[in-house]
């Protein structure tokens, strides 16, 4: 069949013919954030943050005679912690006219750059606390402050290939065994992430007090450690054609413990960690402010100062130098 001459089709009436553009945006990229999300929320007074820590004195044979006499015992001082607030930041400017045009996919350019804006920074700030090595800065005038992260709150598995005991050390940079954030641990040899480093780390945890309840580790460890001994088995309903694999239950000696994949994880360490011993403490939280107008365009910033709190650095444990 060939199409009768002269016939006037589509092709001919580009020019008239109205674009078909969808009104919906499409927008793959990841907003989870796994440990802010599940970490509790606090408020800062000081851009310095301080809390305390304590302990128990260790255990010993306590068995005393009759009518004995005593005399005051040396007690142990609680441990003054802290950490800097950061600043995390969006800004954005809209012209008037931008603003005023029908744009496809929003109702305002502004409130949908807002909207987005909010996203990347919940990024931003997940990838500040858990996929950087990060000492805590003081700041000045010229240099930002910044939050220790994760990595500088808790002794790992730093350097060589075994698991004994002497391999896994407290933050060199103190004398005291919690972590201060005042290091950010470097150097190793990496290594294959296996479930001996697992155990080993779990183990190390829970002998200096914690309870782990998560493992936040990158998407290539998950499938590593998917496929460990103590993963409880997945059940799904026959009918269902989707397979369980986001979250794995691992059975440990000491528990049970979520295996949680986040893209914003470092490549190179696995976080053992007791989840209510992190808060994310707000100085000032998230807040929309209007900037001065220069011209024919609309400025406004958005921002959030926050720090990590470790309450009891102890109770987690980061196995380092491991192969991404």
């Amino acid at each position: 069949m060939a199409q009768p001459t002269n016939t006037f089709d589509s092709y001919d009436g580009v020019n008239s013919i109205r674009e078909d553009l969808a009104d919906v945006i499409y927008n793959i990229s990841p907003t989870e954030t796994p440990f802010m999300s599940n970490a509790s929320k606090g408020t800062a007074t000081n851009t310095l943050y301080e809390w305390q820590t304590d302990a128990l004195a260790e255990v010993a044979v306590n068995a005393q005679i009759e009518g004995d006499d005593y005399a005051g015992q040396a007690r142990g001082a609680t441990v003054r912690l802290n950490n800097r607030t950061q600043i995390s930041s969006k800004s954005v400017t809209i012209s008037g006219t931008d603003d005023a045009v029908d744009n496809a996919g929003m109702g305002s350019q502004m409130a949908y750059q807002l909207a987005k804006m909010g996203k990347e920074l919940k990024r931003d700030m997940e990838n500040a606390m858990t996929a950087l090595n990060t000492a805590k800065v003081a700041g000045n005038a010229t240099t930002a402050r910044k939050a220790a992260s994760l990595s500088s709150w808790y002794g790992g598995n730093i350097a060589g290939t075994s698991t004994a005991a002497a391999n896994f050390s407290a933050n060199s940079n103190s004398a005291n065994p919690d972590g201060a954030g005042g290091t950010a641990f470097a150097g190793g040899t990496n290594r294959t992430y296996t479930e001996v480093l697992l155990k080993a780390g779990l183990l190390k945890s829970f002998s200096l007090g914690g309870t782990p309840d998560t493992v936040l580790m990158s998407p290539s460890h998950k499938q590593i450690a998917s496929g460990f001994n103590g993963v409880a088995t997945k059940y799904k309903d026959a009918t269902d054609k989707v397979s369980i694999g986001t979250t794995d239950i691992y059975v440990s000696d000491f528990g049970e413990v979520a295996f949680v994949p986040t893209r914003h994880a470092n490549a190179n360490r696995v976080d053992i960690l007791q989840m209510d011993m992190f808060s994310v403490d707000f100085l000032r939280p998230f807040e929309t402010t209007d900037l001065a107008k220069t011209g024919d365009s609309d400025k406004k910033l958005l921002l959030a100062e926050w720090t990590l709190c470790a309450k009891q650095p102890n109770a987690s444990y980061g196995i380092f130098n491991l192969t991404a």
